[in-house]
């Protein structure tokens, strides 16, 4: 069973759950730095259950004129379910709810044909962050 909910900032249990999951994905898995994932920036943060244990995590904000989604990570060991693209997908339809804005995110290499098949765009050149190659992409609401 899979339940997604929306994890209000204040609620410093469930951010806790996420920040050791993005923890274990990014800075174990992806040597990203700490201060690189955790950011401390305002975000609406979700956080996916698969029969009843958190294993996955992704937040969205408003940067300019786009919401960007950042931080979609799965645990190893719930890898392989679909639960990533659930977890998109949920955030994708709130944030449809919400505004017209473009949604914009910067997908790692490997991961660009599984945002294309959501309907992201790629743009521009490839470029770096913390380590990893990432193209930009975006798609607009229709």
């Amino acid at each position: 069973m899979v339940e997604i909910q929306k994890v209000s900032l204040q609620d410093e249990y469930k951010m806790n759950i996420i920040r050791n999951i993005r923890y274990q994905v990014f800075c174990v898995e992806q040597n990203v730095s700490v201060e690189g994932d955790w950011d401390n920036r305002p975000s609406e943060n979700y956080l996916l259950y698969y029969d009843n244990r958190p294993c996955s995590t992704m937040r969205y904000r408003e940067v300019g004129k786009c919401i960007k989604l950042e931080r979609l990570c799965v645990l190893r060991e719930y890898r392989g379910k679909k639960l990533a693209t659930m977890l998109i997908k949920k955030v994708m339809e709130d944030i449809k709810n919400q505004t017209d804005k473009t949604m914009l995110l910067h997908a790692q290499i490997y991961l660009l044909k599984f945002y294309e098949d959501l309907g992201f765009i790629k743009h521009g050149k490839i470029f770096t962050e913390e380590g990893i190659q990432h193209y930009t992409m975006t798609k607009r609401f229709q």
